[in-house]
């Protein structure tokens, strides 16, 4: 029998059991059991029912956590300043790509074929939309900071830059797309950067 976690805050056992279970389901996708994401989380299922109604309201929240954008715009707001632009833009492509490969492997082990329709709450399909298109601009925003005040080096504005560096990034990190053969992160800004620099 796994050990029992010590008491925690409610909020913070919550937090725990919903990291917990996207581990699980990143493996077990859809045929997870309670009895596994309890065992995950060092909890027992008692104590899973009462933090969340169901099964499905725990994956529901799990899904939500890992579609969340706040982990990716930190990362790139952590992108170091002092880097050559080149440097900049594959750190900020790594992270990028991480983002997407976990995405991707969550989806094929779910069974998903697009991510959620809309975050756990919202009222309707009206307000999805205008959440996406709140978080793409976000991250679109913090890319184009990477590129900063070397944006005079290129060739198109640095948004056109960064939108192509983001769905190169997507194709070129999806599995199937890519037939197996994941772009690496210096690739695409290869790629990219030096076809919209200006030469010398």
């Amino acid at each position: 029998m796994s050990p029992r976690a010590p008491a925690l805050p409610p909020d913070q056992r919550r937090a725990g059991i919903v990291r917990a279970a996207l581990g699980v389901l990143r493996e077990r996708g859809q045929a997870a059991t309670t009895r596994e994401l309890a065992e995950a989380a060092g909890v027992a299922e008692g104590t899973l029912f009462r933090v969340f109604r169901s099964k499905e309201d725990l994956v529901s929240a799990a899904l939500e956590q890992a579609f969340d954008v706040a982990p990716l715009l930190a990362g790139l707001g952590e992108v170091d300043r002092s880097l050559g632009l080149r440097e900049r833009l594959v750190e900020a492509t790594t992270i990028l790509q991480a983002r997407y490969t976990e995405v991707f492997g969550l989806m094929e082990a779910m069974g998903m074929v697009h991510p959620p329709e809309r975050p756990s709450g919202t009222a309707d399909t009206a307000t999805s939309v205008k959440d996406h298109d709140a978080w793409h601009r976000q991250v679109v925003d913090q890319l184009a900071a990477v590129v900063g005040a070397d944006a005079g080096q290129l060739r198109v504005p640095a948004e056109e830059l960064v939108e192509l560096i983001r769905l190169l990034t997507f194709s070129g990190s999806h599995p199937v797309l890519t037939q197996g053969h994941i772009l690496s992160p210096q690739t695409i800004v290869e790629v990219l950067l030096d076809g919209t620099r200006r030469a010398d």
